[in-house]
């Protein structure tokens, strides 16, 4: 019996090394799914935002109708100095609103990349930690089945 315990350490660390590699794939396989979410949330991130800017765009052009409207049923030129005005500065308020609504989505997108990003950073580094010791299982295994071995060849 003394002579198997050589043999079942060797095979205790290759077993070790075999589970440090599962679960480096599977904390790898666990981040590569959370960056592919991260990266259909910034998708929509982008979206929502590109959705947002146009309805901004459309209320613009409907309050910049409105103005028009009621200063032609007033009787009052349309394209005259105060009216322009009114006009060029609804104008420029609704183009910054759907520039900051992009802006705001965009600012999402980022951060959910670069959460992506570091969660493949993070499972890339996990599969390689899980690989180390792996190799450390089997190093530290071989010294101590080595060990074994020739104690026993000793009092053998």
């Amino acid at each position: 019996m003394a002579a198997a315990i050589p043999f079942i350490q060797a095979g205790a660390a290759v077993v070790g090394a075999i589970n440090a590699i599962q679960q480096g794939r599977a904390a790898k396989a666990a981040s590569e799914f959370n960056a592919t979410i991260g990266m259909q949330n910034a998708e929509i991130a982008r979206s929502d935002a590109a959705g947002q800017a146009t309805q901004i765009e459309r209320e613009n052009a409907l309050r910049l109708g409105a103005i028009r409207a009621a200063q032609g049923k007033s009787g009052g030129a349309a394209d005259s100095g105060s009216v322009l005005d009114v006009l060029g500065d609804q104008a420029a308020q609704g183009e910054l609103e759907r520039q900051y609504a992009v802006y705001q989505g965009e600012q999402r997108a980022r951060g959910f990349t670069n959460t992506a990003n570091l969660d493949r950073t993070s499972g890339r580094a996990a599969q390689t930690a899980g690989y180390m010791k792996a190799g450390a299982e089997l190093l530290g295994g071989g010294a101590k089945a080595y060990e074994s071995y020739n104690r026993l060849n000793r009092a053998g």
